[in-house]
């Protein structure tokens, strides 16, 4: 939903700047017409509007055509950016969501410090089985970089 959102907003502003007139008798004000544009471009991400022909602010009134679509790109270009950094955020997998247990970290430790190399997967399974891949993955950093830190070495 977000990004239909977002496509709508920026399908809006590119179609708001494109349809732009300016009129040469006022007085421009750059930088209210960019605070406009920003508003209601805004506007149209919270409300999920679909793209439409439309004016441009009245603030934008004098501002030139070369400007509006270069206000046009920023706003597109920071908009789609903040989109893109809180969709990887959100996607990214919570580690803290199981708190790791006794009998896990013991479990992982022998794991990681045993000679052989082998992973007794059924007995990881009793130890950590409630626990996602992405967590058990993350867990398993985590005892690592703990190992690490004390100095751990393989068993003899």
């Amino acid at each position: 939903m977000r990004t239909r959102l977002a496509t709508a907003a920026i399908g809006a502003a590119a179609l708001l700047v494109l349809t732009a007139c300016s009129s040469s008798d006022t007085k421009a004000d750059p930088a209210a017409c960019k605070a406009a544009m920003a508003k209601a471009f805004d506007k149209a991400i919270v409300a999920g509007n679909e793209p439409k022909k439309s004016k441009s602010p009245a603030a934008c009134d004098g501002v030139d055509n070369e400007t509006l679509q270069r206000f046009a790109a920023e706003l597109i270009s920071d908009r789609a950016g903040k989109a893109a950094e809180d969709a990887i955020e959100s996607a990214a997998p919570d580690a803290t969501t199981v708190p790791l247990s006794d009998e896990c970290r013991a479990w992982i430790e022998d794991a990681l410090l045993a000679k052989s190399g082998d992973i007794d997967a059924a007995a990881g399974y009793g130890a950590c089985g409630a626990m996602s891949q992405e967590e058990l993955d993350q867990a398993v950093e985590d005892v690592t970089d703990d190992l690490i830190k004390q100095g751990a070495t393989t068993a003899p």
